[in-house]
C-alpha cells in the first residue's frame, strides 16, 4: 500500500514511517510539512491512503483533508496527538471525507503498543471503511 504522511513534526513522521516499515506491503512514497504541500504532492501521486495531522502551520489538516477530497480524492486517515482532545476537529476533517482518526504513536520506552496497533489496524485496508461518495468509482 502506498502511504503518505502528512505532518510538521520530525518526529512524528519518524514514529509512523518506523511503524508503517513493520509491514512489508507498506510503503512511504511522500512526506509533506503542512496541507498545502499535501494538497500539491497529492494532485501530482495520489496515494493509497494518507496520515493527516490537524495541527500544522500554514494550512492545517482539516482544510488539507477539505481540498484533497475535492481535487484527487484517496482514503485520509487523521493522526493526532490526542483523539479525545481533539474531538471537535477530527469531527470536522471527518465531515470532509476522513475515514478515522487515531493517535500518534511514540517511540521509546514511553511509546504504547496498543497506539501502534491501533495505527496498523487502520493502515492494513483502507478499502474496508466505506469511503465518502467523492471517492466512489
Amino acid at each position: 500500500m502506498r502511504i503518505a504522511i502528512v505532518n510538521d513534526m520530525v518526529i512524528a513522521i519518524e514514529a509512523m514511517r518506523r511503524v508503517l516499515l513493520t509491514v512489508a506491503e507498506h510503503q512511504v512514497v511522500w512526506v509533506a510539512k503542512n496541507g498545502v504541500e499535501a494538497v500539491a504532492k497529492c494532485a501530482q501521486d495520489t496515494p493509497d491512503l494518507i496520515l493527516m495531522d490537524l495541527i500544522m502551520p500554514v494550512m492545517d489538516g482539516i482544510e488539507a483533508t477539505r481540498q484533497i477530497m475535492q481535487r484527487s480524492p484517496c482514503a485520509i486517515l487523521i493522526v493526532t496527538a490526542d483523539v479525545k482532545l481533539n474531538a471537535a476537529k477530527v469531527y470536522e476533517a471527518m465531515s470532509y471525507g476522513a475515514l478515522d482518526a487515531v493517535n500518534t504513536p511514540i517511540l521509546g520506552t514511553y511509546g504504547n503498543p496498543e497506539i501502534t496497533q491501533s495505527l496498523l489496524r487502520r493502515t492494513k485496508s483502507p478499502r474496508h471503511h466505506p469511503l465518502p461518495p467523492a471517492c466512489q468509482l
